[in-house]
């Protein structure tokens, strides 16, 4: 059975009336929560109607998408569709894609300025990932006054309730994204010793599955990064 192109055509006028009469706002709304929830059901919802292909195109709505389903290293040729979603998504300030972004240029390019830049952007937009990033960033960066300012903020991530429990999060996820890049920045060669006191207090080398708390700010971070 053949569809009627007619009946088709009065479907569609019927959607786009229906959503003219839906504030544009609240469709953005809308769509921004299906994006945070899932890159590809905001793709089908594009894919549904005219009118929301043109308000899912606001940056409101990328700055918002989730980028769980999109792999950093793409492990084969990514269409141009693709490539223009991911530049959009950086524009935008999507908070994920900035820290993505700020890694590679640290981590694998040497960029720093870059990685500041975007860092910056994505602590500002509430990325926790990239607090932790710009902590290790500040200990590795072989100034003693930033070295400083680095292990108090990490210190900071741990004495708040909120951001000590997503700490291993953080950690955990930029050893995955480590894995799957090429590691050049040969500052990460040396690592930095933060405690330098000669007292024999606790310091422990690596992280047990059970984290301890440790008092001393710069034992923290030597932890981290060794």
């Amino acid at each position: 059975m053949t569809r009627n192109p007619k009946n088709k055509k009065r479907n569609t006028k019927v959607v786009s009336s229906m959503f003219d009469s839906i504030p544009h706002e609240l469709v953005s709304e809308v769509l921004s929560r299906v994006a945070s929830s899932s890159s590809k059901d905001i793709f089908h919802a594009k894919l549904s109607c005219k009118m929301l292909n043109e308000i899912a195109e606001d940056t409101y709505v990328y700055q918002r998408v989730s980028l769980d389903e999109v792999p950093i290293i793409p492990w084969k040729p990514i269409s141009q569709e693709q490539v223009t979603f991911l530049n959009t998504c950086l524009q935008s300030e999507n908070p994920e894609s900035l820290y993505r972004q700020a890694v590679l240029d640290y981590f694998s390019r040497t960029n720093l300025e870059s990685t500041c830049m975007h860092l910056q952007k994505a602590v500002k937009n509430g990325h926790t990932g990239a607090l932790y990033v710009t902590c290790i960033v500040l200990l590795f960066s072989g100034d003693e006054e930033l070295k400083q300012q680095g292990i108090k903020l990490l210190g900071n991530m741990k004495k708040t309730n909120g951001l000590k429990r997503r700490l291993r999060i953080c950690r955990n996820n930029l050893n995955s994204i480590l894995k799957m890049i090429w590691v050049k920045n040969r500052v990460l060669l040396e690592p930095p010793v933060c405690c330098t006191a000669q007292d024999p207090h606790h310091r422990k080398r690596r992280w047990s599955e059970v984290e301890e708390d440790v008092t001393c700010e710069a034992c923290v971070a030597d932890q981290e990064i060794n």
